[in-house]
């Protein structure tokens, strides 16, 4: 059987109006090898409380205004982490420990509290915190594996979708710029053909590459399927777009001899701008007219960026 991990020195928030009793639980933690961090009330609780680093809280759970089982909820509201909960309290009675556990507690211990018991009930606290944590992360990684393209690293057609309806609200909502790059990298098919599809999925994976390289933190790029692709650019005018869209392409104009030697390979590009386009911005609005442009850039020659104007209906 796998050992469960063992709790390391950990941060605890200790919430107590008494500043006595809440200076003998902070030494005694202090002494058990941990940092602490004392609130008196519980407005100071709620502007100490940090859900990155806090590892658990020890709370009185009767304080004047909001007492621990109140302050528990909205402590729970700022944290999208769990941080475990042990409420200190004098009462020895048993409607306050259900009272505790069904506000949110985890556990409680009764005052004055006794350092050995403490860190006994600390040491199954933290070890349940490690648990979640690794949880987390390991939820959290299979979010980012769900929404990414496996051989090309960036955003799946889900991220895509997902993503640009988010992206076009926040641009309306708050009248930002934002631009959608349409990719499509040019004789694909004839490349396969030639060259074989290992040569095609080593394309794909260098075009990929491309775009994480060379587009901004905020930036997100994405396979729209098959050979296309596609950069949601946030805050990024149609001029600002152009630019970067003529970059990637120059880059992968030069790079792609290196995956089929002796055939230079191209990318088209279509571009629509929020700032080309009517209010309200809708995302179908946005595909629409990016992909007319790059219908356009195709019907050009392909290995150029086109940039589409405002749909039909609203330049009509």
């Amino acid at each position: 059987m796998k050992a469960l991990p063992e709790p390391e020195r950990a941060h605890i928030l200790v919430v107590d109006d008494d500043p006595a009793a809440a200076a003998v639980t902070a030494a005694v933690l202090i002494d058990l090898g941990h940092s602490v961090t004392v609130a008196h009330s519980w407005t100071e609780a709620l502007r100490l409380f940090d859900p990155t680093q806090t590892d658990l809280v020890l709370m009185d759970a009767v304080m004047p205004n909001v007492d621990g089982l109140k302050l528990t909820g909205l402590l729970r509201e700022r944290s999208e982490s769990y941080v475990p909960t042990v409420f200190l309290t004098a009462i020895r009675s048993v409607d306050l420990r259900e009272q505790c556990i069904d506000a949110g507690a985890d556990d409680f211990l009764h005052k004055p509290v006794d350092p050995t018991e403490l860190r006994v009930r600390l040491k199954a606290m933290l070890r349940i915190r490690a648990l979640t944590r690794a949880l987390e992360d390991k939820s959290r990684e299979l979010e980012r594996a769900a929404l990414t393209d496996p051989l090309t690293g960036v955003g799946n057609r889900r991220f895509f979708d997902e993503r640009l309806a988010a992206e076009v609200s926040r641009s309306d909502r708050h009248q930002r710029p934002l631009s959608l790059l349409m990719f499509d990298i040019d004789r694909f098919r004839a490349l396969n053909e030639e060259h074989g599809h290992l040569a095609g999925d080593e394309m794909l994976a260098l075009f990929g590459r491309i775009l994480r390289g060379e587009t901004r933190g905020s930036d997100l790029p994405c396979r729209y399927g098959g050979q296309e692709f596609a950069i949601i650019a946030t805050e990024t005018t149609g001029r600002q777009a152009t630019a970067l869209a003529e970059r990637i392409r120059l880059v992968f104009r030069a790079m792609s001899i290196t995956i089929a030697p002796h055939t230079v390979q191209t990318v088209s590009v279509g571009i629509a701008g929020s700032d080309c386009m009517p209010s309200p911005l809708q995302r179908q609005d946005l595909i629409g007219v990016a992909d007319e442009a790059l219908y356009r850039a195709k019907e050009l020659g392909r290995d150029r960026v086109e940039v589409g104007g405002p749909p039909p209906t609203a330049a009509a």
